[in-house]
């Protein structure tokens, strides 16, 4: 018994060195990355003064000198143009296996053919530069390079930018500030690249025309700079190689070893040689799962609940834990892509698993998913089941029809999307482009088309009516949950959740005992940033919550305030004395009236 429970320990402890080599070797691979980045955007946005002059280009090329030039500069940039090819190879090299979504193959393709290219590039500029003292100024390089080299150098910038811009938007994409910018972000990544290229294009034709005399190069330069291209290529190639004999003799021996047994809940069990993640497992088997940052441990995409095996599994290291710490994680939920089970394991899919996905396909979030402020609106039809009984099924629908078609012009109108019918009523929200204030503003503007469509429907339906429809609308204001939910069947549907749904149900709720068409939350009228005449100041009791909410109640459609010009501005007069008195300033509240709590 003692000699399984050593191997146990050695491979638990295999297990947690792997786990701390992938996570600091992420860290310097990412650090690297950045650091080529930032040299290929100067060295692009030098490109781009071109559209300007060869002068220029070079008034440029001094001011990016001043810091790639000097030691710290030079040794940060060639120790990264080593360091981060290396361990993006050792990266490759720990997969077990090599289905992957397109856009990391991709990346990965891109990254094997820079070097094809960038490699004559370094040589040719800043070696030819250093060690045969030839010229390294644009009008020197661009005469070099231009015509017979132009295709393959702007190959070389497009693979390069493309490379560097997948990278950061698979980075930044699972944060929630990145939609803020996302836009900026891509006509960034189209900008600069285009404008480049064209600045090198007009530069390049005018270094041509200036008529400089050729320059002087040797046979033995050019025999010492193309075997160094030789050279350089050999080195990254055969490293390549290496990698590629490393992952065949690693699948040869882990398929003469013993096999784990992996059974995941609800797709059935596996059997399989150790060393995979679970990540990788799910796409070797076409399981269904969310991976969003790709396996980097950057995002809780593509969590799990170890059920069974979980004593056997190495702790998380310093990236996993700091993640799980952030979402407060309970026990036994671990990052499918930071775990290599080398016993037996049960683990069951935490987030988007969808039975009938297609086979193999990541499951990755909506791009508008997350969280934001917004206004939400819930209406629904009074004493609507009395309706249905006296009315004919015909007749009932007819009304319905007709009723959703002037609740969706109204809320369309004020460029609000409605997210949910459901028998009597609906949901809307109102936010999802623009200011806060100016959905706030609309959704109560909204509030009052409804209510007067209300008026006409009894208007026009009145002899058939059995008596008036009346309506109770909600609406409040505060951060929620939006995003798209859906399947092959029932298709797509943008949804929103969170307790501002919540509120605004309870608040469509409180119209009934108030008396009111409309209650709105005191947090709609601070942010809508305007007053309303005829409202009776509201204490609501909220589920959930031990202080009721302030709210204002509405008994008609709602009205702005109108002030004559020299009148002192009442904003968000309403919802500063809600704690004191009746609505948002004397004039604009029923004389005499008191909060009243429901």
């Amino acid at each position: 018994m003692s000699l399984p429970q050593s191997a146990g320990a050695r491979s638990g402890a295999m297990g947690a060195g792997m786990e701390q080599v992938s996570s600091w070797s992420r860290d310097i691979r990412f650090i690297s990355g950045l650091i080529l980045l930032a040299f290929a955007t100067s060295h692009f946005i030098n490109h781009a003064v071109g559209i300007f002059g060869v002068h220029a280009m070079e008034q440029v090329q001094q001011w990016r000198y001043w810091f790639w030039h000097t030691w710290p500069g030079t040794v940060a940039l060639y120790g990264s143009f080593i360091v981060h090819p290396f361990f993006a190879l050792l990266r490759v090299a720990q997969r077990r296996t090599f289905k992957m979504p397109a856009r990391e193959m991709l990346q990965i393709a891109l990254g094997l053919a820079i070097p094809l290219l960038l490699v004559d590039h370094i040589i040719n500029t800043r070696v030819a530069g250093a060690y045969f003292q030839m010229d390294e100024s644009y009008h020197s390089v661009l005469r070099r390079l231009w015509p017979h080299s132009a295709l393959t150098q702007s190959l070389l910038l497009v693979l390069v930018w493309t490379h560097g811009m997948i990278g950061i938007h698979f980075l930044l994409r699972s944060r929630e500030s990145y939609r803020h910018w996302r836009d900026v972000f891509l006509l960034g990544a189209i900008l600069v690249p285009l404008l480049a290229l064209i600045g090198f294009f007009v530069a390049a034709r005018e270094a041509q025309l200036m008529g400089l005399p050729p320059e002087l190069v040797t046979p033995a330069q050019q025999a010492m700079v193309a075997f160094n291209v030789a050279s350089a290529k050999a080195v990254f190639y055969g490293l390549v190689g290496c990698f590629m004999v490393f992952v065949a003799a690693r699948e040869v021996r882990v398929r003469t070893t013993r096999q784990i047994t992996m059974r995941f809940v609800g797709h059935g069990t596996r059997r399989l040689v150790p060393g995979p993640t679970v990540l990788e497992m799910f796409r070797r088997f076409g399981i269904p799962h969310a991976a969003l940052c790709g396996g980097r441990a950057r995002c809780a995409t593509c969590r799990v609940l170890v059920i069974d095996g979980a004593d056997t599994l190495p702790k998380p290291g310093p990236n996993e834990a700091k993640l799980l710490r952030r979402i407060s994680a309970p026990d036994r939920v671990r990052l499918a892509c930071q775990i290599r089970p080398r016993d037996d394991l049960q683990v069951q899919i935490l987030l988007a698993s969808r039975l009938n996905a297609t086979p193999g396909r990541t499951l990755e979030p909506d791009a508008t998913l997350g969280r934001r402020d917004l206004t939400v609106m819930v209406a629904d039809l009074r004493a609507f089941s009395a309706l249905s009984e006296r009315q004919l099924p015909q007749e009932l629908i007819g009304l319905l029809n007709r009723f959703f078609d002037e609740m969706s012009q109204a809320i369309t109108a004020h460029d609000g999307r409605i997210d949910a019918f459901y028998g009597d009523g609906f949901m809307a929200v109102f936010g999802l482009e623009g200011p806060l204030a100016k959905a706030a503003q609309a959704a109560i503007a909204a509030a009052a088309d409804i209510v007067r469509a209300v008026e006409a429907l009894n208007r026009e339906f009145g002899a058939a009516l059995p008596l008036p429809l009346r309506i109770g609308i909600g609406i409040h204001t505060g951060n929620a949950i939006i995003g798209a939910v859906g399947n092959d069947n029932l298709g797509r549907r943008e949804i929103t959740v969170g307790e501002t749904v919540m509120i605004a149900s309870q608040l469509e709720s409180a119209t009934r005992r108030v008396l009111s068409d409309v209650v709105v939350s005191e947090d709609t009228i601070r942010a809508a940033a305007r007053s309303y005449p005829g409202t009776t100041a509201l204490k609501v009791a909220i589920k959930g919550r031990e202080t009721p909410l302030a709210a204002f109640g509405f008994a008609s459609a709602p009205e702005v305030s109108r002030r004559k010009r020299g009148d002192e501005a009442p904003v968000a007069a309403t919802a500063a004395r809600s704690g004191d008195g009746p609505a948002a300033e004397p004039a604009a509240s029923e004389p005499g009236s008191d909060p009243t709590e429901t």
